[in-house]
This record gives structure tokens, sequence and C-alpha cells, in this order.
């Protein structure tokens, strides 16, 4: 089921912010970095990818994606959803799926990832307009949608805040203030919104994050629903509404996608398994090749 991309934006808007980016990658010697790096800015990270990637697992973080050149599709359940250049994704809990990722005619796939800080989101969700307060509850976690003047216009001046350190720590938290706002009070703004008030959405949020903090531990279903004032059957359903996945299924991608990490890390294919709760190392190679489509081993391998 795709999901298609809006009106692009300006076509000069999205050059001139790109180019910044580029400028900014080559002033810390990054020009052919392929792959995430952080920034002065807490909280703002920017991701170059030169050559694509065909379609494999990845762990969405909650936050913002802001895309600057290339196009990624990501692929939960049987929905499809696109986003290129000239679009934002917004995801309002970490989304274990699938990616792909194509140049298209550009260069590079470039981009901005704007983590959100809890407290900013609850100061900023009171002062939503009426037509955003009225906007439905949210389900899925996930709305991509094209930039608007004021979006794009705050990410440039974000960008340019990057290639003047003392700016970037400074005023960098105010452009990313400003950047959540226009999205509180546009079409994804429920995504965000419904974390913070105390329906189903906002409560598999925080047994998400649960999850999150406690994925090396045995994790119950029944305990889960249960630390968040919900019956099973309604947790499974409301789990399923905003990450379409099951819980039991959620667990098993988020802690195979935090043992990935361990290995490239460094960590001991065994050591790695352990650190995220399995108790079978047979186990955990079968299930990590069954979701990666190929072994821990390899992987470790393809690290060095």
């Amino acid at each position: 089921m795709p999901i298609s991309t809006n009106s692009p934006n300006s076509t000069h808007d999205l050059a001139f912010l790109s180019q910044i980016l580029k400028q900014f990658l080559n002033a810390k010697g990054k020009s052919a970095l392929n792959g995430v790096s952080k920034t002065d800015i807490e909280g703002v990270r920017v991701f170059r990818d030169p050559y694509g990637s065909p379609k494999q697992p990845l762990l969405y973080q909650s936050g913002i994606i802001i895309m600057l050149q290339g196009t990624k599709r990501l692929y939960v359940d049987n929905r499809e959803i696109e986003y290129k250049k000239g679009d934002y994704i917004v995801f309002g809990v970490p989304l274990p799926a699938q990616c792909a990722a194509t140049l298209d005619d550009d260069d590079c796939i470039l981009g901005l990832v704007i983590d959100i800080p809890a407290s900013l989101l609850v100061e900023l969700s009171q002062w939503r307009d009426d037509k955003a307060k009225n906007s439905p509850a949210p389900t899925f976690t996930v709305s991509q949608q094209s930039l608007d003047e004021n979006i794009t216009d705050a990410t440039r001046r974000l960008l340019k805040a990057l290639n003047q350190g003392n700016v970037a720590k400074a005023l960098g938290a105010g452009f990313i203030r400003e950047i959540v706002y226009y999205i509180l009070n546009g079409p994804a703004g429920h995504v965000l919104c419904g974390l913070t008030d105390n329906g189903h959405y906002a409560r598999v949020a925080q047994a998400l994050r649960t999850i999150h903090d406690e994925y090396a531990s045995i994790l119950n279903v029944d305990s889960l629903a249960a630390s968040v004032n919900m019956s099973v059957s309604g947790f499974h359903r409301a789990f399923r509404d905003v990450v379409l996945d099951s819980p039991v299924q959620y667990i098993k991608k988020f802690r195979l996608s935090k043992a990935r990490e361990l290995i490239a890390l460094g960590y001991r294919v065994g050591d790695a398994a352990e650190a995220v709760g399995y108790n079978s190392l047979s186990q955990f190679s079968r299930e990590f090749k069954r979701y990666y489509q190929f072994t821990p081993i390899q992987d470790r391998q393809s690290s060095n």
C-alpha cells in the first residue's frame, strides 16, 4: 500500500540547503561520509550515503528526518512509505522496519536527523493552534509530509548555524524548537502530540520506553499491559495499531537490532547475544539470520 509524497518543495531551496550541508561536511573533513555524523547542536545529526542500499532491516529512532537529496522507502507490515528530497518524516516511537535507499539523480543521499526532547514536546504541545488540536488521534506512529515554507526557513537557519560553531551552540536549540513547533502545528503533529496525552497511543509509547530500557531482561507482555493500565487484549490491539507488529515480535526485532550494534562495536557474537537477553546462542543465531538474511559471524566479519 504505497504512500506517495505531497507536492515537492522549491528545487532552488532544496539545492541551497544541500549546498550548505555539503559545506559543513567539507569543513569537518567528512565530504566522503558514508553514514551518520553528530554536529555541534545536541540532538542533530547529518547523514550521507553515496551508494544507496537494497531493502534491509533497520531500527528507526523516534524523531524527525529531513530529506535533502535522494529517496528512501520504508516497509512495515503491508505499508510502503516513500520519503524523498523535499520531504520530512516523523516517528513518534522507535520502529523496526525495512528500508531501501536510492540516489535517483543526486550525487548522494543527504539529510538531517533531529531528536525531540520530551520536555520540549510537552511544552510546545500546549501552544498548538485550534486546527492542530482538533486533528484526529494518532494510531500508526509514522507520518511523511512535504516541507513547507516555515520548516524550510528554520532548517536553513539550522544548517547555516552548523557552519558557525558558536552560533550552533548558542542558537541551535532555538532552531530545533522552531522546527518542532511548526511540525506540531502541521499535518504530522498528531504523531507527536499524541505522546503527551493519556490515550492508547501514549500508553503504548510508555510500554515501548520500558522495552527500550529493559530489553536485556525478561519482558512479559502481561506485565507490560498492566504497567500501562490496559487489558492484555486491548494492549495487543493498540500496540499493533501503533507499530504494525505484535509486542513479542517488536521485542525480538529490537533485541536483534541492539545486538547488531554491539557486534559492530567489536563484541563477540556470544557476548552480544547475552547482552540483549538471549540465553541460547543457537536461537540467537537462527533468529538473527532469519531477520537479516546473514549470520552474526558474517556480520562481524563484514564490520572488520
